[in-house]
Formats: C-alpha cells, sequence, structure tokens
C-alpha cells in the first residue's frame, strides 16, 4: 500500500504533547534539574518518580532487523577503522543506561571510547564485563544469568552501570556479538555532565539489588491505615482508603487468599482528586506483578509473597501523590465470595510540587491479538513518562516480538527492540524464572510443561518491565494469534509539556520561502517512496525533501515566547547513513545532531534535536543555521520536514 504526504505530514503526528518518555528503564535513575533547565545526572529515589523530568529524552540502540524481519543479530551501526563493529555511537552530553545481549562468544572484546578518545578508554573482554571482574563494572550491577533454553548460550548480559559522557560514547566490539540493546538518555548541549570515572555514587542503585523485596531505603511510611473485611461477594465493591485532603500513598499491601479468582477476577480501583474517570483499575494479580498465579515475586516497586494456608501478601511501593482527595477500592468481579481479607495503606506527607508532577496512572488490557498491529501497551495525550509493564501471553510463538515504543508521535519508534523475551531481559524463550530490580519471568511454562515446547505455548506465561505510544509485537511481524494481558505503569500530567510553534515542509517552494530556508548546497530528492522503521513497515510513503553533501542549511522558526527549550524534530531518510550536522542558534553553537544509523530498506526515520533554554528563553523566533558534516563514513544530510516544538509549563 501506498500513501502520498505531500503537504499532508499532520496525521503521521499526534498533537504535540502527548505520553513524553524519560529515563524510566531504570527506575531509581533520572535527570535532575531546575528552573534554569538540567543539571547533571545522578541517582534518584523510587520515590522521586511522580516528579517529570525536564531536559531528557531516552532511546535506544539495538540490533533489530533493518527488513522488520525477526533475524535480529548482528545489525551493528557500521564496521570501523579497526574493523570493529560498533553498537553504539551517541554524541553527547548523555548517559547510557543499560547494556543488554545474548549469545555472547568466548573472544569478543568491549571497546570503550569517551569523548574525544582515539584509543579505547576501556577494553574488556566481554564475558568478564557482565562476569563482574572488571572494577568499574561491578556485581550485581552486571550479570550474566541462564534465563533460556534456546540454543547453546542462552545466557543474557544485563549492565545498570550508568555511563555518563559530556560530549561522545562509541562502544565497539572485537569479534562478534549477536544480540543487544543499550538504553540511553540524551541531553541537550549546555547540559553539565561529568564523563564517566567510574567513581560515581551508585548507592541507590546498589540499595535496588541488595534490598530485592523490601521497602525501598527512606521510605517514610507515614501513617497506616488498616481495613480488614471477612469476605467480599460477587460485584461487591469495598472501600480500602478513602481521603478528602492531600497526601501520598507510600505503600499498599494486601493480604488474601491466593485463589485464581483473587489473583485473575479481583479488581483494584483507584481515582485521584477530582477526577471523572478512574486512574487505575486492574486485576489485583497484574498490579502486583504475578498476572497468572499467586507465587513468590521480587521486583524493585513490588512484591509477592506466598503464605500459608494457600494465602498472599502482596505490596506496591509505587508513590500516588494526590493534592485534594483519594479513593482505593475492590471489586470482586467472580462468582464466588472471597476472603477474609486486609488492606494495608501508608499515607504520607504531600511533597510534591503539582505543577511539576504526575499522577499515577495505570491501563490495564486484555484479548487476543490483532494480525498486522502490534499489542498497545499505552496511549495516552499530556506529559508523564513510563515505568513499566506487566504482560502475560499465551499461545503460538509470540516471543519474538520487538518492542515499539513511540513518543510525541513520532513516525518511528525511538525504542526498538529485538523480541519480547530480550525487552525483559531474559533471551532465547521459553524462559526461565528470575526476579531482578527492573524486570522478572513468572514461572517457568517449560518446566510446567513437562519439558515440552509444544506443550509451553498453551500455558500462560507472565513477565514484567520497570523502566512512548508504547506497543509490542505478537511474534516477529505481529502475525500471530495469542491471548495477551498487560497493564502498563506510568505518571502522567494531562496538560502537554510540548505545544507545536512551527512546520516546515522542505521542498515546497512556498514553505521553504516562509521560513527563509536556504541551502545552496543541495539538490531536490524528488519523490522518493520508502518505509519507516517499526510496526507500519509494511506500508510505504511518499515524499519530497533535500539531500545536502556540503554547506549549510539556514532557516527561522517559530517558538513560544514562554518556552523553556525547544525540540526539533526532522524527516530524514536512513539510506544515507550516520547524518551529522553541528547546529547553531541565533549565531551560538548548541550541540551536534548526529543520527548514528543507516537502513537502506526501512528508509524514514524522524530524529530530534533538543536546545538548550539558554539560548531559547524569552525568544519568539530562532535563526537557526545546520552545517553539514561529512566525511569518515557519514553520507549525506537529508531532510523532507520540521517540526517545531516548544516546552512549556
Amino acid at each position: 500500500m501506498t500513501q502520498s504526504i505531500r503537504g499532508a505530514h499532520t496525521p503521521w503526528r499526534r498533537i504535540a504533547g502527548g505520553l513524553l518518555m524519560v529515563a524510566c528503564f531504570c527506575t531509581p535513575l533520572r535527570a535532575q534539574d531546575s528552573d534554569d533547565g538540567p543539571s547533571p545526572v545522578r541517582s534518584a529515589r523510587l520515590a522521586d518518580l511522580p516528579l517529570l523530568p525536564r531536559g531528557v529524552s531516552v532511546h535506544q540502540i539495538s540490533s533489530h532487523n533493518k527488513k522488520g524481519l525477526n533475524g535480529d543479530s548482528q545489525w551493528h551501526l557500521y564496521t570501523d577503522d579497526r574493523g570493529d563493529a560498533v553498537i553504539f555511537d551517541a554524541v553527547g552530553p548523555g548517559c547510557a543506561r543499560s547494556i543488554w545481549g545474548t549469545d555472547i562468544q568466548e573472544d569478543a572484546v568491549f571497546r570503550f571510547y569517551l569523548d574525544d578518545d582515539e584509543e579505547p578508554r576501556f577494553e574488556i573482554d566481554m564475558l568478564d564485563f557482565y562476569k563482574g571482574k572488571h572494577p568499574l563494572f561491578p556485581a550485581p550491577l552486571v550479570s550474566f544469568e541462564k534465563r533460556g533454553y534456546w540454543g547453546e548460550r542462552p545466557f543474557a548480559g544485563n549492565c545498570f552501570v550508568p555511563i555518563p559522557f559530556a560530549q561522545r560514547l562509541r562502544i565497539a566490539v572485537k569479534g562478534k556479538f549477536e544480540f543487544y540493546h543499550v538504553v540511553y538518555e540524551r541531553y541537550p548541549h549546555g547540559t553539565a555532565v561529568e564523563t564517566f570515572t567510574g567513581k560515581e555514587d551508585r548507592a541507590i542503585l546498589m540499595d535496588a539489588f541488595q534490598r530485592l523485596g523490601e521497602a525501598p531505603a527512606g521510605l517514610d511510611e507515614g501513617t497506616e491505615s488498616v481495613a480488614a473485611f471477612d469476605g467480599i461477594d460477587p460485584l461487591e465493591e469495598i472501600v480500602l482508603l478513602e481521603s478528602d485532603q492531600a497526601g501520598c500513598i507510600r505503600a499498599i499491601t494486601l493480604e488474601c487468599d491466593g485463589s485464581d479468582a483473587m489473583i485473575g477476577e479481583c479488581e483494584i480501583r483507584m481515582t485521584w482528586d477530582e477526577h471523572l474517570l478512574r486512574d487505575v483499575s486492574a486485576p489485583v494479580g497484574f498490579f502486583f506483578g504475578s498476572a497468572v498465579r499467586a507465587t513468590n515475586m521480587r521486583t524493585l516497586p513490588m512484591r509477592m509473597e506466598k503464605l500459608d494456608e494457600g494465602r498472599v501478601r502482596m505490596t506496591s511501593w509505587f508513590p500516588m501523590p494526590f493534592w485534594s482527595a483519594a479513593r482505593v477500592t475492590l471489586i470482586n468481579r467472580s462468582s464466588q465470595r472471597l476472603g477474609p481479607l486486609s488492606a494495608t495503606i501508608s499515607v504520607g506527607a504531600q511533597e510534591y510540587p503539582q505543577d511539576r508532577s504526575g499522577y499515577f496512572t495505570a491501563l490495564y488490557r486484555r484479548g487476543q491479538t490483532t494480525y498486522g498491529r502490534d499489542w498497545l501497551f499505552c496511549e495516552s495525550p499530556g506529559t508523564g513518562w513510563f515505568v513499566g509493564a506487566v504482560q502475560s501471553m499465551q499461545g503460538e510463538h509470540y516471543c519474538e516480538g520487538d518492542e515499539h515504543f513511540r513518543i510525541d508521535g513520532a513516525i518511528s519508534p525511538q525504542i526498538n527492540g529485538t523480541g519480547t523475551e530480550d525487552y525483559y531481559l531474559a533471551c532465547f524463550w521459553s524462559n526461565r524464572e528470575f526476579n531482578s530490580p527492573f524486570a522478572n519471568c513468572v514461572g517457568d511454562v517449560r518446566a510446567e510443561a513437562g519439558g515440552t515446547l509444544k506443550g509451553a505455548y498453551t500455558l500462560p506465561s507472565c513477565y514484567s518491565r520497570f523502566h512512548l505510544d508504547a506497543r509490542i509485537q505478537h511474534g516477529g511481524q505481529s502475525h500471530i494469534r495469542s491471548n495477551y494481558g498487560s497493564i502498563a505503569f506510568y505518571y502522567l500530567r494531562k496538560r502537554p509539556a510540548l505545544v507545536q510553534t512551527d512546520y516546515i515542509d522542505v521542498g515546497c517552494r512556498a514553505s521553504e520561502a516562509m521560513h527563509d530556508y536556504k541551502a545552496p548546497g543541495s539538490v531536490l530528492t524528488g519523490v522518493v517512496e520508502a518505509h519507516p522503521e517499526g510496526g507500519y513497515f509494511q506500508t510505504s510513503f511518499c515524499d519530497e525533501g533535500r539531500s545536502h553533501a556540503k554547506g549549510a542549511i539556514t532557516l527561522s522558526v517559530a517558538v513560544s515566547g514562554k518556552n523553556k527549550g525547544v525540540r526539533l524534530r526532522r524527516r530524514l531518510d536512513q539510506k544515507s547513513p550516520r547524518q551529522c550536522a553541528r547546529v547553531f542558534v541565533d549565531g551560538t553553537f548548541a550541540g551536534t545532531w548526529y543520527h548514528p544509523d543507516g537502513n537502506e530498506h526501512l528508509r524514514w526515520f524522524d530524529a530530534e534535536f533538543d536546545i538548550h533554554p539558554s539560548h531559547t528563553a524569552g525568544k519568539e523566533r530562532l535563526d537557526l543555521r545546520l552545517e553539514v558534516v561529512v566525511g569518515e563514513g557519514r553520507g549525506a544530510f537529508t531532510d523532507f520536514a520540521y517540526w517545531v516544538d516548544s516546552f512549556v509549563e
């Protein structure tokens, strides 16, 4: 199918200010900021999650198949002058948050280049790296565990040591590295970041591993509210908490019977302040991390414990602020009386500024997958961050589905992965049971099916990941029929933080003239018909733009006079690899716009560049100059459209 989009880009993009994805894959870490903009990245507590960060965007580079097919191994960015495969390349300031890999070869070596290094700053045997043998990358922040069954090396390597960089981070691999993904943050040029030394404060992150399944360190438990019930009848709804004043739920513990009816058919509901619609409505099993059964399960924000006599204790430590009222209830949707049960809810003082914080929100969905459409985790207008998901799957070969997270309506996903089991930090389905702060697998469907792969498909699996329309494939190309269920956790403020203030249709003379767009070193591309990455790769789109092998692009764009920074988005053609330009705002250098990838198969991509508020504050118009950088494997700079979004309060 082909769709012409000349002069009609708007349907591709929701209104600016859709769900904003930030540093959510490693929940205890985020970029702090001040009224003047972002300051150096540092660790943060679980209690800081309601505070919505500014000045940070999250991206992922992975070995996903550039054709949109299932084979996701060895698709690296490019080959460097040493003949090494470059798996990560970002121009700073920024911070790599996690490095996952599997099918790790005996002779593979990581080479880390920081800032302007011409020689590797660190050269580490990959197995030694993941086994914690290097002093700067210690266990348990790195791990090498058997989390799958298939193949000769079903081991997942995970690294959660943050690697900040002021100018650039490049990771190359000597030898073969089959499957990988690297999650990283980018900050605007001008953000003060100290490049990785290995001496960074990791105390809070270490605590997440060492106290796994316990209350977070420093938790203000507040005042406990206890509600006990002899039972709950079919369709009866009972009140666990009702408050008419400001506060913050610090912990919720529910103790009840561990029956399938309680886990799967009893729903927890939450409503904050004056909201007309519920903010949370989900089965208690999904909400507390085990969608399919009562079990022993531990992650950073929640825990489930099996007790004597078939009972279970479930706890959530997600902070849930409210500013005027809160209501938490439980409804029995089964056909039988359930109980007895008790709920203990700790409510602390309200310490969050309402204009900078989000409401705890959860979206629960269940049903059959749809051919050709990814499974939707989360889609919501407003400002927020996605902090995790619990997912259940049953039937056919669902495990190969890649995660596709799009933020603010981008045609191409900012997070594009290599498979469902990889997203949950495991490998090579079917997966063995494991617990970690940021991901887990509940049970072992292959063992439960008597060791047979065919039998494993008939049993429901359950995974969780704690880290954006956010979606995940079912099967290698969203082409299998399975029963899915999921709950997405996020913090949401329904007012947008981005407002679109301008749009330039490159190649259209009228639009270029309106924005004083000039590019004497460019050539018109003519009509390009191509496919985007992600879930829409089966549909082609047509557009016209420009290609720049030299020179500079100048243009003038409108922004909000009350902006707190500006985001540029550019549609580019990835057939030209590693596109790069130096960006100047009103004559002042504002950073390097670098897209390290290339893809001759799925060519459309929406790349973003954030401008620090020091260049934009108080201005209603910006004169931009993009100086094209080519050579050393970098291709021509391409542009088909620009969107200009202003960050606003």
